[in-house]
Parts: C-alpha cells; structure tokens; sequence
C-alpha cells in the first residue's frame, strides 16, 4: 500500500523507552584510591584493564583492584618510581626508579627481579612486542645516563647496551617489526634493528 503525503505532512509517532541509561557527569569523581604518602608519578592499567599499577614519590609500587577500587599488593623500591610497563601478555609488570634500578614483578609466583646495569634514573620501558616474543621475556630500558639497555626480565641479565646518545634518552619504543626506537634530548631519533645494531 502507498501512501501519499506532502513535504510538510505531519504523521505520529509512537514510542516507549526500552532501557534507562545512567550518564554521569564527567567533572564528578566516582572514587579515589588512597595509600600512596607521597606524589603519584606513573600509573597503567594491566592489557586486560583489570588492575591498575601506580608508583610513587613515597618508593612504592601498589596495584589495585579496579572493581572493588582497593590496593592488594604493595612493592618497596629503592628511590622514587618513575616508570611502569606491563607485559604485553598482563603475566608481570616492570617498574624504574631514580637510582636506576628496574625491577620485573610476576604476580602469579610473586617472583621479583632485579635489573641493575644503569647509573642514574630510568625514562622509559618498553617490552618486545607479543607476535615476536610470546615468552615476553625482553625488556628494553632507557637513562638518564644516556644509554638504552635490553635485557632477559626472567633471569635480569643485560643482554646488550647502547651509548649512541649524547644526552638523557626520554624513550625507548619496541617496534612491530622488531626494530627499536629511543629517543633522546641530544635532538635524536636513533632506530636499531633486532641484533642491536645502529641504523640510522
């Protein structure tokens, strides 16, 4: 059947609600985590967004329940946390504080290890992408010192170092196809492949 209507005809229409939707505002908080003494310098939330680690000013590490917004394992650092990564498969996270110690913490053994190779404090982590390492067993790390590191985060070995950079290198990227990127104050984007050699 066709109908016949005009531009400025007017039909009614019918209509019932079929759910309600919440939206809060997003100026209002909806809940703070508490227990850090100190300023709060880094945060990230693990691959499946299920926990949440945060470091501190107060040298500690703490990760949180999202769903019932409390802390339940606290880890003791050395000096002020400034950076935290975790794993690409979410099985540990690794964390660098201002002396220049990284740590690697897996929660399923509660297995903690050292990574001790650099002078001052640490910039940036970046793990070996999963399609290349479904172990997620390398780490590279960047200083102050202006050196990039990569290292076994099982065993805490320093696998290579590089000293290309003049000055304080900011960050360190792992690329999809295995090349490493840092980044440095020296006004330098250097690129590296897989075997750690110099690109350009």
């Amino acid at each position: 059947m066709s109908i016949n209507y005009k531009s400025e005809s007017k039909f009614e229409v019918f209509y019932y609600p079929v759910s309600t939707y919440k939206v809060l505002p997003i100026t209002r908080s909806s809940a703070s985590l508490m227990g850090h003494t100190d300023s709060v310098i880094c945060s990230a939330f693990s691959p499946d967004s299920r926990m949440l680690i945060t470091g501190s000013g107060d040298t500690t590490v703490r990760m949180w329940d999202i769903q019932t917004q409390t802390p339940f394992k606290e880890i003791e650092g050395t000096n002020w946390i400034m950076v935290l990564s975790w794993a690409p498969d979410g099985s540990k996270f690794a964390f660098g504080d201002k002396n220049g110690l990284i740590r690697v913490y897996r929660e399923e053994d509660d297995y903690l290890v050292s990574l001790k190779g650099h002078t001052k404090w640490i910039m940036s982590l970046s793990w070996e992408p999963l399609h290349l390492n479904e172990g997620c067993t390398m780490l590279a790390s960047s200083s102050k010192d202006a050196t990039m590191r990569i290292w076994n985060a099982e065993t805490g070995v320093c696998l290579r170092a590089f000293g290309n950079h003049t000055k304080c290198i900011t960050k360190v990227i792992w690329g999809g196809e295995g090349n490493i990127y840092s980044c440095s104050e020296d006004q330098r984007i250097v690129c590296w492949n897989h075997a750690g050699q110099y690109r350009h």
